[in-house]
């Protein structure tokens, strides 16, 4: 064999070994981007939970001195909460791999909230303090968001993957809202409609135990008018006030009721760089 030859072999040979050991590690292909849309429902997510919200009401507050004796009015504002539940459904789209098992995705959820607020109507004594009024008054929320973002994942949902029990996600992104808000206790009322666009801020803790679940905190903060009244409602107010909303903090429980269906080596974009024999690297 003469040197030429020689030299065909060698490199025949080393290329056949890195070709062999580039497809033992890049062999499975990976979904495009949009086919997440679909794509057996893997990347869906639905789940519901608490709300806390908090707020502020401006407008007429009565005045009560010692027997609950009628001092008079103030206007004043004051800090007034909002609790209720709410439900989710959302989709994450992976765009671009940082790691084995880690990845930035873009999320996107529908989001339904009720929220009733408290204590609107309660009554200050001349020394400061508040007190719920013989007639308690409460508003009702009813709150849809379309919350849209970008996460960065680590762990089992960001690669699909059964293998690795646990997995995490820090996100932020835009909360557009539509509000309508009424008082039930007044007849008539004609609820009040808004609209406002918040920052959002969330962060998921999952496991995989047959199907993925998630523990989800997710914080929005701004401004949005809920609520004006113009007038004194008989029984529970003196005069205007409204009510407006700068906070909502959700825990939430989801679910990826498709996750029964995740491969190990599902991925996102032309090649994985997922080991299959490398179980965390």
């Amino acid at each position: 064999m003469n040197l030429t030859r020689k030299a065909y072999f060698i490199v025949a040979f080393f290329t056949t070994i890195i070709s062999s050991q580039s497809f033992a590690q890049y062999k499975h292909q990976i979904d495009p981007f949009w086919s997440n849309f679909g794509n057996g429902g893997r990347r869906y997510e639905i789940g519901g939970g608490l709300v806390m919200a908090s707020g502020v009401t401006t407008g007429v507050t009565t005045v009560l001195g010692a027997g609950n004796y009628y001092r008079g009015d103030s206007t004043l504002t004051r800090n007034i909460s909002g609790q209720g539940f709410g439900g989710s459904i959302g989709l994450n789209l992976p765009f671009r791999a940082t790691g084995h098992i880690s990845c930035w995705a873009a999320t996107i959820q529908l989001m339904g909230n009720m929220v009733t607020w408290t204590k609107l109507n309660q009554t200050m004594s001349t020394s400061g303090t508040f007190s719920d009024a013989s007639k308690k008054l409460e508003a009702s929320m009813l709150q849809i968001g379309l919350p849209i973002g970008i996460d960065y994942k680590i762990g089992n949902d960001a690669i699909l993957t059964k293998r690795l029990p646990f997995g995490a996600s820090l996100g932020a992104g835009i909360f557009p809202q539509f509000n309508m808000t009424n008082l039930p206790a007044i007849s008539g009322y004609t609820a009040q409609q808004g609209y406002s666009i918040w920052p959002y801020a969330k962060v998921d803790l999952s496991a995989f135990t047959g199907l993925c679940w998630k523990i989800r905190i997710m914080y929005t903060m701004g401004n949005v008018n809920l609520l004006d009244v113009n007038r004194k409602l008989s029984g529970y107010n003196d005069g205007p006030f409204n009510i407006a909303s700068n906070s909502q903090l959700m825990a939430s429980l989801i679910i990826m009721p498709f996750s029964g269906k995740w491969r190990e080596f599902a991925w996102y974009n032309t090649y994985d760089t997922y080991n299959t024999h490398d179980r965390f690297n």
